[in-house]
Order: C-alpha cells, then structure tokens, then sequence
C-alpha cells in the first residue's frame, strides 16, 4: 500500500479524535474516491477514515462487532461534523492480500484467502447489526428489476457474517498469518455466495486467470457452496455492478 506524508489541520476533526493526532506523522495511503484513509502514528497507531456525513456508521457497527471476534480492528472513534463522518481504527499489524509479499505466492495466497473466508463465515451471528444483508442489497439495487432477481430472492440464505466486499486489500495478514479484514461497511448477515463471488472475482482481477479459483474454492470448502446459487448472485452483480 502506497503512503506519503501528508500534512493535516488537525483544528479541522472532531475534538474526541484530535487527541489522538497531536504530534502525530500522518500519511495518506488513501485507494478510494470516496473515502480519504489517513495512517496516524503518534501516541496510538491508528488509520482515520474520512467520508460524508451519513457513510461510515456502517462500517463502524461492523467494525466493533466483529472486532469481538478478534477478527477486525478495535474501533477507537467515531465522531461526524456537518459534512463528513471520522473513523478511527488501530492499526493491526501486516500487509494486505495485494502486498508483494503475499501476491508473489498466489497458491499460498488463494488458499488464505479461501480459508480466511470460511472462518468469517464460521463466525455466531448473534448480536450482528444487519439482519438481511442480502434483502438490502436487492432492494438497494434492484428497482426496476424486480422480475429478474426473483429467483435469487428465493434462493438465497441469509445465514451467515458476510463481509460485503470480500476482496484482496481488505484481508490484512502478516505474512500469510490473519491479522484482520477491514472496510467493513457492506457487511451484515447474509449469503455466503455473494463473498464467495467477490473472491473469486478478485483472485481473476489480480491475477489476471482463474487458475487459482479451485484452490480458493477447496480451501472454503466445496460442500458448502451451492453452484447454482453462486450463478445467481454472479449474475445480480454483474447485472448491477
């Protein structure tokens, strides 16, 4: 992950947060348009996430939840002014799945990958704050198309924690050891397909072939994976995204 130091008014953040940015270095190693992603090392090592007002009460839910489980970063703070939300996580140690040293050994990284997932979804979902993730997601985009998602509106079981956005830069390991999945806001109770989906997507997005998608699937485990609803939620995605 790319970071430059940055220089930032801390005058401009919520005073809850600002504590935790005096005498602070601050990089950007932001890889969206839609959120800034500052890494804080002062007193406490820490990313601060910023977004519009109203974008990151999710991600923060889902964070603290599975943060239980030990299985995301502890969130330190969330704070909103009028125009933006302010996330703070640690910052747990390790690279994410598309650092150099995980990506030069796609065997290795594909079967991490597959077996990291199985253990999200191996999760209890009590206590999770998004019952239907799957409900939400048909129905946040699916207007007009109603008829087409039918079948998948059928199918679909929504039994386990899915992430919601299951791809390679949001699993943090340490050289191949799970430390952490990160960028938690679609996340909720769901279809273990649509994770499923977006894992193989990102294996073939960064590798360029699906010659590591048996090893992802072997390592998740094929008794689970239903192929037919796999291609249903292959298809809502392709048809929305």
């Amino acid at each position: 992950m790319n970071r430059t130091e940055v220089s930032l008014d801390i005058g401009t953040v919520p005073s809850p947060i600002r504590e935790y940015l005096v005498n602070a270095k601050i990089y950007d190693s932001s890889c969206s348009e839609d959120a800034r992603t500052l890494l804080v090392e002062g007193e406490v090592r820490a990313y601060l996430k910023i977004s519009k007002r109203g974008s990151l009460g999710r991600e923060e839910k889902m964070t603290s939840f599975l943060s239980r489980y030990h299985v995301a970063p502890k969130a330190i703070a969330y704070e909103s002014d009028v125009e933006n939300d302010f996330l703070l996580t640690e910052a747990v140690s390790g690279e994410d799945g598309t650092a150099r040293i995980h990506i030069d050994h796609p065997k290795k990284l594909a079967a991490a990958f597959g077996e990291n997932l199985r253990m999200l979804h191996s999760l209890s979902t009590e206590g999770c704050p998004f019952q239907n993730r799957t409900a939400e997601m048909l129905n946040e985009t699916s207007h007009g198309k109603d008829d087409m998602f039918e079948d998948l509106r059928k199918a679909a079981v929504d039994d386990v924690v899915i992430h919601g956005d299951y791809c390679l830069p949001n699993m943090i390991m340490d050289d191949f050891t799970f430390k952490a999945f990160i960028d938690l806001g679609n996340g909720g109770i769901g279809d273990r397909h649509y994770d499923i989906y977006w894992g193989l997507w990102t294996l073939g997005f960064n590798f360029k072939t699906s010659a590591y998608n048996d090893i992802f699937l072997d390592a998740y485990g094929r008794n689970d994976i239903d192929t037919d609803r796999l291609k249903l939620f292959t298809h809502f995605v392709e048809a929305t995204d």
